[in-house]
């Protein structure tokens, strides 16, 4: 199976975690805000990253290339296989997809142990169902009428009653079931009609079938500690959601809550978990659900249709980028390494090493160590012009040197000791030009005042690249412009650390030059501009 990947499990998840990590801060926002409001925000979450991965296999994919760290991230889980392999004793490349079936085999089991939980939860409520006998009573009928018409509820509705259950419970999404325990035949009216219509706005609100998505998103995320606890979030504001539509239809609040205790009080140690249907009444979770009932200052209000539109509009604009991004890399890399010497073996340290990519816009830099070493450990393949520089040395130059992808270059250099050239001019006195008509008005320039940098900003070394031991150099081009600011700041070597190359931009940005002036006017010039980051050991 081509699309059941690690990768594709790997992509999948880090959606979910973004999804799943926005859901908290909203909730916290929504605090306030009714419970209805905050159920429908976990019941999206859960079905969100339950619709991702599949939304992801029927969209066209939106491809946004990354670069240099960010591209590794993406590749983390060929990396992750390569090292469970070692692991194992067996070579990095011996099996790759092998090592990828065996971390989609323990997916695989985790979610099939979270669904035959799920499915003996339904399996119990069917044999349930099976003994069960209906409720012929005339005066539960009536009831049950009477809260269908007062909800406008236009399913039918199946009541039942079983000995195996202690608490009333809705189950079912196309032929709903609501079934009572055998106690119920003794309660009294008015417990009757808070019972009826508690499940019976389960049964309008489809609450059964956001249980069933929930259910299925943590038995696919079942390795996410997150989604266990929205999960946990979503089961709560499902219950107070409810609880406030049974109020504000009119029902009062101390009695609904004395109805919800003493229901509560019914409850067996050895009851059987009815995880597959919604119970009224669950001993974990009753004292909140209590005091939320008795606060006088929380607000109740159903959300309305149209903002409940909106808001999954809302949602689903954002669900479907989210589910066509693709993360690639910024293209086939190379890499290349070697050491700088001078003409008797010595290592030459603190040499330039500059790659000018022929065919690209990237150049990339590098400097030689205390042993001559240097290394561009990730650049984009292709050909490139190398050329090395040293303080007395004579500069090296090599064109159309080629980088392959995956063919790792290494390359040492040898310098030659610098030359030194003079250059004497020699001044002479020739014959005058004959004049071959009227004189001509020759404009005479050349006259260039340099640019000076008047207020330079030192670019701060970023402290986890100081911790993590991160050094390299950092290419800059700009423009110059005749106010003497710069325009266009921008890396050109895509090898270099992000934070190294925020810091240089953060820092020449706020450079200050005096312009450059050709024959007295201000004009804009290109400027190169390299930022070296070193650590002192």
């Amino acid at each position: 199976m081509i699309v059941l990947s690690s990768p594709f499990l790997f992509t999948a998840a880090l959606k979910a975690t973004v999804v799943l990590a926005a859901a908290f801060p909203v909730a916290f926002m929504l605090r306030r805000a009714s419970a209805s409001a905050r159920y429908l925000l976990w019941t999206s979450t859960l079905a969100m990253v339950l619709a991702l991965p599949l939304l992801s296999l029927a969209l066209r994919p939106w491809n946004v290339t990354l670069a240099a760290r960010a591209a590794a991230i993406a590749q983390a889980p060929i990396v992750a296989d390569s090292q469970v392999s070692q692991a194992l004793g067996a070579p990095a490349n011996a099996n790759p997809n092998g090592i990828q079936w065996w971390l989609i085999s323990i997916w695989l089991c985790g979610v099939t142990v979270v669904l035959a939980r799920v499915a003996s939860g339904h399996i119990r409520v069917q044999l349930s169902l099976r003994g069960s006998e209906p409720v012929n009573d005339p005066e539960w009928l009536r009831l049950l009428a009477d809260t269908n018409s007062r909800i406008r509820l236009r399913r039918q509705v199946d009541l039942r009653r079983s000995h195996d259950t202690d608490v009333p419970l809705s189950y079912g999404l196309l032929r709903p079931v609501i079934l009572l325990p055998s106690e119920s035949e003794e309660w009294s009216i008015d417990r009757r009609g808070v019972v009826l219509l508690h499940e019976l706005i389960h049964v309008q609100r489809l609450d059964w079938l956001s249980c069933l998505i929930s259910q299925l998103s943590c038995a696919a995320y079942w390795f996410h500690p997150l989604a266990w606890m929205a999960l946990s979030r979503f089961r709560r504001e499902q219950e107070r959601s409810c609880d406030d539509a049974v109020v504000t239809s009119g029902t009062g609040q101390a009695a609904y809550a004395e109805h919800l205790v003493a229901l509560a009080r019914s409850l067996t140690s050895s009851r059987r978990n009815w995880s597959a249907a919604l119970s009224m009444a669950e001993a974990r979770g009753l004292e909140q659900r209590v005091h939320a009932l008795l606060d006088l200052r929380r607000k109740r209000q159903a959300l309305s249709g149209r903002v409940s539109v909106a808001a999954l509009a809302a949602i689903l604009v954002c669900a479907i980028p989210l589910a066509a991004l693709r993360a690639q890399d910024a293209g086939p890399k190379s890499s290349m390494a070697g050491s700088i010497y001078d003409p008797s073996g010595a290592a030459v340290p603190g040499a330039t090493v500059l790659l000018k990519n022929m065919s690209g816009k990237n150049q990339e830099i590098a400097r030689s160590g205390a042993a001559g070493e240097y290394q561009f450990a990730s650049v984009p393949a292709g050909k490139y012009d190398i050329e090395v520089k040293a303080p007395g040395f004579a500069r090296y130059q090599q064109p159309g040197l080629a980088l392959n992808q995956g063919t790792p270059l290494h390359m040492d250099i040898k310098l030659d000791v610098g030359s030194v050239s003079e250059t004497v001019d020699v001044v002479g006195k020739g014959p005058l030009p004959l004049s071959s008509g009227p004189p001509k008005r020759i404009r005479v320039g050349g006259n260039v005042q340099a640019t000076k940098l008047v207020r330079m900003t030192k670019p701060v070394y970023p402290a986890a690249a100081q911790s993590a031991g991160i050094e390299g150099s950092v290419l800059l081009r700009a423009v110059i412009s005749m106010q003497g600011n710069l325009l266009g700041v921008a890396v050109i070597n895509t090898s270099v650390d992000p934070e190294l190359a925020q810091a240089a931009m953060n820092a020449v940005n706020q450079w200050q030059y005096e312009p450059t002036l050709l024959n007295g006017a201000p004009v804009e010039v290109v400027t190169t501009i390299t930022v070296n980051f070193r650590l002192e050991h």
